[in-house]
């Protein structure tokens, strides 16, 4: 059997939502053949993971809509949506329609703390490696479309360098206290951010190039993650890897990240708590190959994910930090 057909296996019955949270089998799946290769032990990890989790069932009777605008943010449509995008698929190209729908629907790639930009990322890593995995393209996509929450561009530039100064006083201004004082959820946090006036006219953007702008990016969120070990941070870190996999379907990727920089920044702002003085002397001398063979033998998916994660942005950007981030994940710390 070979990891398209592992995927798609339980792709076809299982939806991309696990108790009102997330199904990362699928993620985990690439992850686990881009860095191991062993399809036996593939096998082995799914059977652990759907016996873990509580993931909803693909539904084989629901009402039809006819368009994406319908299927917007309804969870509960994403069979509907799934079937849309498969009758799409027919005639069009495939690229095509990923790139359709990501400039269509580009304010919503941080839906689902990022997992909806996340999880295409990988079905498209995946159908590069087995061809038969444009199922799980579609599945990605109707994930997208139906786990959509909007979020807002910044637009104060600053430069990308000052990216943990600026944070530092966002994070402390009285107007930002005042507004996650009054949110009780993540979710709440980040609506309160979004509808406020004073937030959207003092959070940034970063001025740079590209690679200046996703090195500030990774000098603010590779610390603060290694200081708090918090999830939202880590999606953030693999959101970012997300968005670069998917760089080539955007029309304007600068705008892209500018969108990404945005909900990064708030969605870290939300959290509340979180140490931007922190920093990392990097001292893990483990090679990557052992990183990745003790991730490997991890039963926790985010362990798998960020150490991927963080090995592919090393080999692209080579930012010190990114192996101390993936050994510390894998220890659980």
């Amino acid at each position: 059997m070979s990891i398209g057909k592992i995927i798609n296996h339980y792709g076809m019955i299982q939806s991309p939502y696990a108790r009102g949270l997330v199904n990362h089998l699928p993620m985990a799946q690439v992850a686990l053949y881009k860095m191991d290769g062993d399809l036996k032990k593939i096998k082995n990890y799914s059977q652990i993971y759907i016996k873990e989790s509580k993931i909803s069932p693909v539904k084989t009777k629901y009402e039809k809509f006819i368009n994406f605008k319908e299927h917007l943010g309804f969870r509960e449509r994403y069979e509907s949506c799934l079937e849309l995008i498969n009758h799409r698929l027919e005639e069009e190209d495939i690229h095509n329609l990923i790139g359709e729908l990501l400039n269509t629907y580009e304010l919503g790639m941080s839906s689902g703390i990022f997992h909806t930009i996340i999880r295409l990322a990988y079905a498209v890593e995946g159908y590069s490696m087995d061809n038969i995995l444009s199922e799980e393209i579609a599945r990605a996509l109707a994930y997208y479309i139906t786990a959509y929450r909007e979020a807002k561009i910044l637009k104060r530039p600053i430069k990308w360098k000052q990216i943990q100064e600026e944070m530092i006083k966002l994070s402390k201004d009285k107007e930002m206290e005042e507004i996650l004082n009054q949110a009780e959820t993540l979710g709440q946090g980040l609506k309160g951010l979004y509808n406020s006036q004073a937030y959207l006219e003092k959070g940034f953007v970063l001025e740079g190039s590209e690679n200046e702008k996703i090195k500030g990016l990774l000098s603010l969120v590779i610390p603060t993650y290694y200081k708090s070990g918090n999830i939202v941070v880590l999606h953030s870190i693999t959101g970012l890897h997300a968005l670069i996999v998917l760089k080539d379907y955007f029309k304007d990727f600068n705008k892209a990240l500018d969108i990404l920089t945005s909900s990064i920044i708030t969605h870290l702002l939300a959290v509340g708590s979180l140490d931007y003085q922190a920093e990392i002397n990097p001292d893990t001398e483990l090679s990557w190959d052992c990183l990745k063979a003790k991730a490997s033998e991890s039963t926790d998916v985010h362990a798998l994910k960020l150490t991927y994660t963080a090995y592919e942005l090393d080999k692209k950007y080579d930012i010190p930090g990114l192996k101390d981030i993936a050994l510390k994940r894998i220890k659980n710390k």
